[in-house]
């Protein structure tokens, strides 16, 4: 992955740049550092996607229809962890993680087992065609 694009230019050039130099000078960690050599900068911001998504719906819809009989069901409710899922989309946990955290899946509480997010493949399934159809 490219590392971001990143603007900087010199506090010097700023309105404020005697304020943020007073406001560095109270700290007593900074009194040996050269104040005229501040900078401040700015990274580009990264839109989250999906590399290959095609390949995940792709992956999760191959694992449905050959192992539906193996998934996990309590009460009508399939318990698919977050193990589970990455082994279906054919993805590793720390990108399931972030595919989580930039919200591309969505768990969802389990009503049978109390304190538990499940992975039901057939909403997660929805939410990944969803993300791809707003490309």
């Amino acid at each position: 992955m490219p590392r971001r694009k990143q603007y900087k230019i010199s506090a010097s050039q700023t309105a404020i740049y005697d304020a943020i130099v007073a406001e560095l000078q109270q700290n007593p960690e900074l009194t040996d550092y050269d104040m005229d050599t501040i900078e401040i900068s700015v990274k580009k911001k990264i839109t989250p996607r999906i590399q290959d998504i095609d390949s995940a719906i792709a992956n999760l819809k191959r694992y449905i229809a050959i192992n539906m009989e193996h998934i996990q069901t309590i009460n009508g409710e399939m318990i698919v962890t977050k193990k589970d899922i990455a082994l279906m989309l054919k993805i590793s946990r720390p990108t399931l993680d972030k595919w989580i955290r930039d919200e591309f899946i969505t768990p969802v509480q389990s009503s049978v087992l109390s304190d538990t997010k499940i992975y039901p493949p057939d909403q997660i399934l929805e939410q990944l065609q969803n993300k791809k159809n707003k490309k």
